[in-house]
């Protein structure tokens, strides 16, 4: 397994549901250079989207939505980065199982030859997780 791991913070925080808001909220991103290694919306309500983030510098990103007095929620996931080919996530998703891991949540993407995913599992799993990986 040649991946490499890093324990990161996400923040989860509710925009409201209209046209131009989150291009709005990613100038806001841009004017304070302030970069992101994921983003994901989703519906939450009928007015309202949920985002969830995981910015490159989260003391910046917190100070940042604070200052804007945006409620949001913050939390762990693992950030995994590997070479992409035909199962690729396999030898890792089999370890996390044979140390009885739960993954709650995984996201992935890939481009350019490499795949990139983050993955939210329950609080009591963390350092496991970590030790196993990192």
């Amino acid at each position: 397994m040649n991946n490499q791991w890093t324990k990161r913070s996400y923040f989860s925080f509710s925009l409201p549901n209209k046209s131009g808001e989150l291009a709005r909220f990613a100038a806001q991103l841009r004017q304070v250079n302030i970069d992101m290694l994921g983003l994901w919306g989703y519906e939450e309500e009928q007015n309202q989207h949920r985002i969830s983030c995981v910015p490159v510098e989260p003391d910046s990103f917190r100070e940042f939505m604070n200052a804007g007095g945006v409620e949001m929620e913050e939390g762990t996931t693992f950030h995994l980065i590997g070479d992409n080919h035909a199962g690729a996530l396999v030898e890792t998703l089999d370890l996390i199982a044979s140390e009885g891991i739960n993954i709650d949540t995984i996201e992935c993407v890939a481009t350019g030859g490499q795949f990139g995913c983050f993955i939210w599992t329950p609080e009591k799993d963390w350092d496991a997780l970590g030790s196993l990986l990192i």
